[in-house]
Formats: C-alpha cells, structure tokens, sequence
C-alpha cells in the first residue's frame, strides 16, 4: 500500500484542475447491412489509414495489427471485438481537445467507408456473433483468466472515456464529487449490466468491488487502502498482492475497473471518468461539459 501512496503523490506536478484532458472514445463499426464488421475489414481501415493517410503501425501480433498511431500522438487501437476501434487522442486543453478527438474520428470513418465499413453509434452492439478478438499478450491473459463467454460479453460494448488532470490537493474531494453523483453516470449507462454480467460469469472468481468500486473516499491514503484488496492478474489467475514480487504497478490500476479512477501521466495525476456511453460524436462536448459540471 506504502507503495501505491507514493505512486500517486511522490514527485507530482500540480498542475490545475481540468487544464488537460484526454478522451478514448470506443466505436462499433458495421457493414452496409448494419453486420459487424469482419477481421478483414477491420484490418484493412487500419492498414489504409497507415499506407494512404499519414499513420504509423504500432503493435503487431502476428500477421495481425492491433495499433497504429499519428504524429500528434493520438492512437487507434482494437478494444476486444474485431469491430470496436478505439480512438485515444493526446490529452489537451478543453477548449480544443473535443474538436481534434472530432476530426481523428472523421478521418477514421472517411477511411473506414472506403473499405465498407461505417460506424454504429450504439453502447451495445446487439449481435449474436461471437465478436472477441485477442490483439495483444494482456488479453489473452485475460482470455484465459475470464473464459471467452465471459470476456465475450466485453467485446460489444463501446464507451467514452475522458481522463482530466487534478491537483493532488483536490484529487479526493473530485473523486467524492464524482461518486455522489454516480445516479446521472448510471441511468445513460446500459454497459452496467454487461459489466456486472462479467464479474458475475467469469472464472476468476473477482471481488464484486473489482468492477465499479467504492464512491467515496477519506483521503489518497484510504483510496488505496480501499484498491489493494483486489488481487493481481498474473498471468491466468489472481494473486495477493502481498505476494507479487514484480509488479507492473500501471497494469494493476487498470485492472481494478472503478467508475471513477486515479491514473498518473507521466507525473501528472489526473482522474479518470469511465461510466459514459457511445452515442452521436456532437454528444461528446456535451458529456464533457456534464462532467467538468460536476468537478469544477
């Protein structure tokens, strides 16, 4: 615990509230008879984006490409279903962070339609195909941790994220701010019952509290306090923290899935905001402002 405490405020830069914000935005893409995309199809948006538009190949895993990046370090990348590209643009100021996340989304679909593929603005994709596709070494770890009917559930689902930065003065009472209001989060949250179905089906046999976690806090002390009662993913299967030896200490926080989440940036500390469903793209300021609302 003595060592998450320090992770989270040795050493960081206290920069003001929301003066930068990072947004991963998740889309399902479907073909013209509104199916989900192919392996194929997909792969094809993301080689195209980097043969004719300027992007770079990232990771590989075999023949199959699962990351590509751009100068501005933005990055495109699979989210489990073979038809669910995620979008993570650099973390930048709010008046303009929504409107570059807007224009790679742009280019993403002009090129996707290029190759048959458009995007469906659903949370949900109702399918009966089995959409999983396992693009580095952590989900398939994962793969073998949960079962494929459990991580299956995972692959339709299609979130926004922003990640906004917080002095470490202001970082509890944000978090707290967030967790009182987790009723408005919720209600334009359908993936909360695929989440839930998750924790409930998987073979890990996770703490109910892995996913969601506690909403109020008394201090960075108490928060992680609170996070070490989850155990680690090493390799398929989870094991106390107390006997990890080698932790990736980043990998860990981002498997404990918390609503409301503290993550480090370089030395910036910033939290992250989960709970927020795929819809429209003109959507996306307003969940945004929705959030910002509701910590400054």
């Amino acid at each position: 615990m003595e060592r998450l405490v320090r992770y989270f405020t040795e050493g960081i830069v206290d920069k003001p509230l929301a003066s930068s914000v990072g947004i991963e935005v998740e889309t399902s893409f479907v073909d013209v008879k509104g199916q989900p995309v192919t392996l194929e199809q997909s792969q094809k948006l993301l080689i195209s984006m980097c043969n004719n538009h300027g992007w770079f190949a990232g990771k590989v895993k075999g023949d199959l490409l699962t990351s590509i990046f751009d100068r501005n370090g933005n990055r495109i990348l699979y989210e489990l279903g073979r038809q669910n590209i995620e979008l993570s643009t650099a973390p930048g100021e709010i008046r303009n962070v929504v409107e570059n996340t807007e224009q790679a989304l742009d280019e993403l679909y002009l090129v996707a339609a290029e190759t048959g593929a458009f995007p469906s603005f659903q949370p949900i994709l109702k399918t009966d195909e089995n959409l999983l596709v396992i693009p580095d070494e952590r989900d398939a770890i994962w793969l073998k941790l949960d079962g494929r009917e459990a991580l299956e559930l995972l692959a339709r689902t299609s979130a926004v994220q922003f990640t906004v930065s917080v002095p470490l003065s202001k970082a509890v009472e944000c978090l707290n701010k967030l967790g009182d209001n987790i009723g408005s989060f919720l209600k334009r949250y359908p993936q909360e019952e695929y989440w839930r179905r998750y924790i409930k089906d998987s073979k890990a046999d996770y703490h109910p509290m892995r996913y969601g976690g506690p909403l109020f806090f008394d201090s960075i002390e108490d928060y992680c306090e609170k996070l070490v009662k989850h155990d680690v993913v090493v390799g398929p299967k989870l094991v106390p923290l107390s006997q990890v030896k080698d932790l990736d200490l980043p990998l860990y926080l981002r498997s404990v899935w918390w609503y409301f989440r503290l993550r480090c940036y370089g030395r910036v500390l910033c939290v992250e905001i989960r709970p927020l469903a795929r819809l429209q793209d003109e959507i996306l300021k307003k969940q945004l402002d929705f959030v910002l609302s509701i910590l400054i």
